[in-house]
């Protein structure tokens, strides 16, 4: 068998193989695609609006993630906040479970929609994401957050206006 005869009879097999490894990575290439989670999508940027001398829980849209081990936090922790009259607008699972704190999530910490968030808690720790929206995260951690029972709400607001997310609550409420 000559060069040109090996060759020939090699040509065939080494395509189909060559073939199958790109079949075999492109299928996984897929499978890792159709397994990736879908990103939520991000909320709008706040709009400034004149709401008045002092920004008020009503003003205020929260997101509320169970980051323990224990069922039904978030939606107990929720309740509350709404209660509190705050807009909720989704409670739901951390993205884990083992958050040893429970933590304040928003743009900054003098942020007057934090602010407001915070009072209802005694003592919960606060990290800044730098996020365009007014939106703000209460992650509850093993050690959970203590809510102050008859907070008085209110964060004065030198001219009046607020960055107030534009939000249908009715799409968004879990």
């Amino acid at each position: 068998m000559d060069t040109r005869q090996t060759v020939r009879a090699l040509k065939t097999p080494v395509t189909l193989i060559a073939l199958l490894a790109l079949v075999v990575l492109s299928a996984n290439w897929a499978w890792d695609a159709v397994r990736a989670p879908i990103p939520r999508r991000p909320h709008p940027p706040c709009v400034v609006k004149d709401i008045g001398p002092e920004l008020k829980p009503e003003n205020v849209y929260v997101e509320v993630y169970n980051g323990s081990e224990t069922n039904g936090l978030a939606k107990r922790l929720g309740q509350l906040l709404s209660a509190d009259g705050f807009k909720v607008l989704r409670r739901v699972n951390a993205d884990r479970n083992d958050y040893p704190e429970s933590l304040v999530v928003g743009k900054s910490e003098d942020s007057p929609e934090v602010i407001l968030v915070r009072q209802a808690f005694d003592n919960i720790a606060f990290q800044a994401d730098g996020r365009t929206d007014a939106t703000v995260d209460v992650i509850i951690g093993a050690n959970q957050p203590v809510p102050l029972e008859n907070p008085s709400f209110g964060v004065p607001l030198p001219d009046g206006k607020a960055c107030v997310p534009e939000i249908n609550v009715a799409a968004n409420v879990d």
